[in-house]
């Protein structure tokens, strides 16, 4: 009789919203003691050959336009670096100060 009581109280499948004045009020839920405590068990060694560790791969080759990359070989750091620094400034601007002003004489009515 209690599951036919809670599944007539359920929205969509859950409880319905909690509201005070009109207003949806947010509920968290917090995590227990027992869950946040829990250790991890170790790996038996039918685990382990289930689940290897993962073993550190050498860097894969990386195709560019059809070319092998072969990483800092191919792209010095120095020349990284000097692509990536900011142009210096030109010390003279050669366009005009103030654009001129085009003044177009037309008759009044």
């Amino acid at each position: 009789m209690s599951d036919e009581a809670d599944t007539t109280d359920l929205k969509a499948g859950h409880a319905p919203a909690v509201k005070a004045g009109g207003m949806r009020i947010t509920q968290h839920k917090t995590p227990s003691v027992a869950e946040t405590a829990k250790k991890p068990e170790k790996m038996t060694e039918e685990d382990q050959e289930e689940f290897p560790e993962p073993t550190p791969s050498k860097p894969q080759a990386v195709v560019i336009s059809g070319a092998v990359s072969k990483g800092n070989k191919d792209f010095p750091v120095e020349a990284v670096k000097a692509m990536h620094e900011k142009q210096p400034l030109p010390t003279h601007d050669f366009r005009p100060a103030h654009p001129a002003q085009n003044v177009i004489q037309q008759p009044r009515k």
